[in-house]
This record gives structure tokens, C-alpha cells and sequence, in this order.
């Protein structure tokens, strides 16, 4: 398909993004919402250092909600889920985002979402709960609606980021910048209101920070947020799984956790979410009629292969 090379360099961005969790544990300091901060405003002002422009006219608002949507208020659910639930399940819950862009993307951008995108999406979501839930998690109400709440705001802004695109004339690479410091004008405040001033810094930590910024954050959601522009909702919507993959992979490699069955399984349900929807002739043939030949053409005005060939 037309659109492998494109999916496969977005399905990069979450994959990086997923060696967040190790260097979080091992290289940042304990106040996420400065680390929140400074991982996303330095990421911005590279970006638009490669790439310089300012916002036009309407950009300016959309910018700061896409930020807000897809790096800052997702940041704070989950952070709050992090805190009050087992990491297992705030990852579980946030995965769910795949099944709110779909659901969305069917009613803002009418886009034809069939049953073997949901059904994708489920599979994904079922093979991060192998990977990372555990049997003894424990359930807290506030925690629960943070971790909704985390899905709903990634979910919500990729909808928006494909809904707006760019402008035209504008890099990928600007607009990603533009988005990055909409999260940082949202995160400032809310590091001074539960931090207090910035705390200071080890080498470890700023080594940490400086991977933060520039590989997940610039490269990172640089390489998603292209893809997301362009691919059509049903296609990216399950590329985040990838991030808990790689956060159990490295884990793996780096610290020498040992990988159960049940946490393999789990990472080749989710690479077949991903594969299922690149590939949507492998379950949508079961859910679909056959085309007659005389109408073979009108394949042409189907909403997917047309956003399929951008």
C-alpha cells in the first residue's frame, strides 16, 4: 500500500517516545510537571530553529490546543493515573485512546470507520494490558477518570492535528514546533502551582532532560504528528501501542526484566493491531461485500483508499 512508508516513519515517533519510561526512572528528577515542561520547550525551540516561522491568523489558537490536547492536559491525566494507579493500568487505559480517535474521527471528519478498525484497536489494547498489567493492580475512581481522561485528550487532538493539517507552504517540522511550545505555554503555570520554582539539576538529570527534549520529544512527536497530519484516523489511531512495546523491550535489554508468555503474546497483539490496519484487506474482506466488476472503479471514492493515497 501507498502509505507503508509514511506509517511505518510515524509508528517511529510513539516506538521512541516508549524509551521515555526507562529514562524517566532512571535519569529524571522527581517533579514531572517541570520535566514535563522542559522536555517539551526546548523540543519546540529546535524545531523552529530548523524550521523558523510564526504562527498565522488562526495557528495561533491551534496551536496552543493542539499542545494542549496531545502534550500538556495528556501529560497531566497521566501523571495523576501514574500516581494513583498501578503503571500497568494507566498504561492499559490510556492505550484506549486508539478507540477514541476512531470513534471521533466518524463524526468530526466523517471518516468510514469499519469493523476491523475497532476490532484492531481492541487487539492492541488487549496486548498492552498482557504487557504491562499485572494481577495484583488495584482500582482508584480519580485515578480511572485521569486515565480516561489522558486517552480522551490524545485521542481528541490526532482527530484535530488531521482535521487541520498545516497550512500550506508550512513545513511539518514548524507546525510540530508550534505545538510543542502550545504544551509548554500550558505546562509553565502548572509546574510553578505544584512545584514551586524549577529545582536544580545533576549532569544524570540534564542527560536525562536533553534525551527527553531532543530524541522524544523533537524527533519523537516530530515523526508522529507528520503522520498524523496526512494518514487517515483509522490507520494512525493505533500507532501510540507501540510505546509500551518498546518501554518492555528496553526494559528487557537495559535492566534484564524478564519477559513472561503472556507479555510476548501481548507484544504481537499489538504489532497486529497495527499490521491489520495497514493492511485492511486481511480482515476487511469478512466484513465487506465483494464489489461487483462493473462497479470495480467506484473503489476510487472509497473515503479510506482516497486518505490512503495523500
Amino acid at each position: 500500500m501507498k502509505n507503508s512508508t509514511l506509517l511505518a516513519r510515524t509508528a517511529l515517533g510513539p516506538a521512541i517516545g516508549g524509551t521515555l519510561f526507562y529514562v524517566a526512572a532512571h535519569y529524571l528528577p522527581p517533579t514531572p510537571y517541570w520535566d514535563g515542561f522542559l522536555r517539551v520547550l526546548p523540543a519546540g525551540l529546535l524545531l523552529l530553529a530548523i524550521r523558523p516561522a510564526l504562527p498565522r491568523g488562526s495557528w495561533w489558537w491551534k496551536s496552543l490546543v493542539l499542545g494542549m490536547l496531545n502534550m500538556g492536559l495528556f501529560t497531566v491525566f497521566l501523571l495523576i493515573s501514574a500516581q494513583r494507579l498501578p503503571g500497568g493500568v494507566a498504561a492499559t487505559l490510556n492505550s484506549t485512546s486508539s478507540l477514541v480517535a476512531i470513534a471521533v474521527a466518524s463524526v468530526v471528519l466523517k471518516e468510514k470507520i469499519r469493523p476491523h478498525h475497532y476490532i484492531a484497536c481492541v487487539v492492541g489494547v488487549v496486548g498492552v494490558a498482557l504487557l504491562v498489567l499485572r494481577s495484583s493492580a488495584s482500582l482508584d475512581a480519580v485515578g480511572v477518570l485521569a486515565g480516561i481522561g489522558s486517552a480522551s485528550s490524545m485521542g481528541i487532538g490526532s482527530v484535530l492535528a488531521r482535521k487541520w493539517g498545516r497550512p500550506e507552504g508550512v513545513h511539518s517540522l514548524t507546525t510540530a514546533g508550534w505545538t510543542l511550545l502550545g504544551a509548554a505555554v500550558f505546562l509553565l503555570p502548572l509546574a510553578f502551582l505544584f512545584e514551586g520554582a524549577p529545582p536544580s539539576f545533576s549532569g544524570k538529570e540534564l542527560f536525562g532532560l536533553a534525551w527527553a527534549a531532543f530524541v522524544v520529544g523533537a524527533l519523537g512527536f516530530a515523526l508522529f504528528l507528520s503522520g498524523v497530519q496526512r494518514l487517515p484516523v483509522s490507520q494512525s489511531a493505533p500507532l501510540p501501542l507501540m510505546n509500551p512495546v518498546t518501554a518492555a523491550i528496553l526494559g528487557w535489554v537495559a535492566v534484564g526484566e524478564r519477559l513472561t508468555l503472556a507479555q510476548l503474546l501481548g507484544g504481537v497483539l499489538v504489532c497486529s493491531a497495527i499490521i491489520l490496519v495497514a493492511n485492511p484487506t486481511l480482515l476487511g474482506r469478512f466484513f465487506t461485500k465483494p464489489e461487483k466488476p462493473a462497479v470495480a472503479t467506484a473503489a476510487s471514492d472509497d473515503p479510506e483508499t482516497v486518505g490512503s493515497s495523500s
